[in-house]
């Protein structure tokens, strides 16, 4: 059960990362970042603002995926310039990264190893099973 909520979540970072590839690209900037101090750790969050059409927007999300948001925090204060991936369609969806980490989070290559292990198995209990 443990890895089909895994390959669950993996399914939907990656379909966030195929729908935001399609995603223009516009300048922006923070306006604000903020640390949360949490169990054993610190969050980050980046409130940032770019334009579109003549029309001003805010937005906080910061990735499809996971990333190393402390590295982000480092390079990120008030006043960034940074690159805002927007949907053309509906200007208000926004990302500040778009690509997924190959190396933080979830760790891809362990995610197909494990949401594909099932597959052989499965392969050969039909194969024998018919015997």
């Amino acid at each position: 059960m443990g890895w089909a909520v895994f390959a669950l979540l993996t399914l939907e970072a990656l379909y966030q990362y195929a729908v935001a590839r399609s995603y223009a690209a516009t300048e922006g900037m923070i306006e604000r970042a903020t640390a949360t101090t949490l169990r054993g750790g610190v969050s980050y969050g980046f409130e940032y603002a770019y334009e579109v059409g003549g029309k001003t927007y805010r937005g906080r999300r910061t990735s499809v995926g996971p990333v190393d948001a402390d590295a982000l925090a480092r390079g990120w204060g008030r006043g960034t310039r940074v690159t805002v991936y927007y949907d053309p369609r509906d200007p208000r969806r926004a990302v500040l990264i778009r690509d997924l980490s190959l190396s933080y989070g979830w760790g891809w290559p362990l995610f197909v190893l494990i949401t594909l292990s099932p597959l052989p198995l499965w392969l050969l209990l039909r194969r024998y099973a018919r015997r």
